[in-house]
């Protein structure tokens, strides 16, 4: 009988010690992006120098705030821009933001992975870009001619690769670039009963264990 009560206690014992830390064992990762959508994008090397845009066109509504990951084997300069100073960095020419402009985020001379950028909230609804700027120094960074770009972004907003014509000039061009593969493949989101459930079978499994222990 003592045997029998004390394998009952250590019964209940592992079953809380389950209850306890299952929703740990499920809880998603931070850095997981559940829900992002992503894409690939590539960006031509320009002229020693000048410069390369790749401008990623997205409608946007008030008050949302455009965030991801990127990661590049290159180095970049990534704004987050309204329409308008948008179309003012491109007749600018001069490969770099004008001072009257209020980028919604930048970062400049950025490469490597997990790279992350998260804008201001969106001030009205409308058109925006992402947009990745490459320099050449003169200095060779790849043999490729373009660079990469793994780029993650919010699942409620759809991309769209702006073409740009330029005429080039020296130390101020700014050329295409070409998407070569494009998705909106979602992670699935993290339910909220993947936790629950377990959590919930476990502390039923704890009382029905207590309540034949009592009996």
């Amino acid at each position: 009988m003592v045997r029998d009560n004390m394998t009952r206690k250590a019964i209940i014992s592992v079953l809380l010690l389950v209850a306890v830390f299952i929703p740990f064992l499920t809880a998603p990762n931070a850095n997981s992006q559940a829900g992002a959508a992503f894409t690939v994008v590539t960006v031509n090397v320009p002229p020693p120098f000048q410069c390369s845009l790749l401008p990623l066109a997205f409608s946007a509504q008030k008050g949302q705030i455009i965030q991801g990951y990127f990661t590049a084997d290159v180095t970049v300069d990534i704004y987050v821009l309204s329409e308008i100073d948008f179309a003012a960095f491109v007749q600018g020419n001069t490969c770099s933001l004008p001072q009257s402009a209020y980028p919604l985020f930048y970062q400049q001379q950025v490469t490597g992975s997990n790279n992350a950028y998260n804008s201001a909230p969106i001030p009205a609804d409308g058109t925006y870009y992402i947009l990745f700027v490459l320099r050449n120094n003169g200095i060779a960074q790849i043999t490729s001619g373009f660079g990469t770009i793994d780029l993650s972004y919010p699942p409620f907003i759809t991309l769209h690769q702006v073409t740009i014509t330029t005429t080039a000039t020296t130390n101020t061009t700014s050329t295409n670039s070409s998407m070569i593969s494009s998705g909106n493949t979602a992670i699935p989101e993290f339910p909220l009963w993947s936790t629950a459930i377990p959590l919930l079978l476990s502390m039923s499994m704890v009382v029905a264990a207590t309540r034949r222990e009592r009996k």
